[in-house]
Formats: C-alpha cells, sequence, structure tokens
C-alpha cells in the first residue's frame, strides 16, 4: 500500500513528487491498485484501526 500512495504523488492532490514517475511505472501502479481493491473487496484482506 506504502509504494502505491508514496510512489504515485502526482495522483493525490498535488503533493510534491517524492520520485519520478515513468511510463514503466504506470503499469506496475494500475495492477497494484487493482489487486489491492480485489483482495480487500474478497475480504482476503482485512483494514485495521
Amino acid at each position: 500500500m506504502r509504494a502505491l500512495w508514496e510512489g504515485q504523488t502526482s495522483h493525490h492532490g498535488g503533493q510534491a513528487p517524492t520520485v519520478p514517475e515513468t511510463l514503466e511505472a504506470a503499469p506496475a501502479g494500475v495492477h497494484l491498485a487493482a489487486s489491492l481493491v480485489q483482495w480487500l473487496v474478497s475480504g482476503a484482506v482485512v483494514r485495521t484501526p
């Protein structure tokens, strides 16, 4: 989760970029986000307080 949130800073409210975003990193971010959504929806991963 941290890799996605911190690695894709241009998509989260105009934060200053922490790492250069590349064309190669974009599909990886999409796949990671899709996997996280599926895991959360299916209950395989549960949020902790």
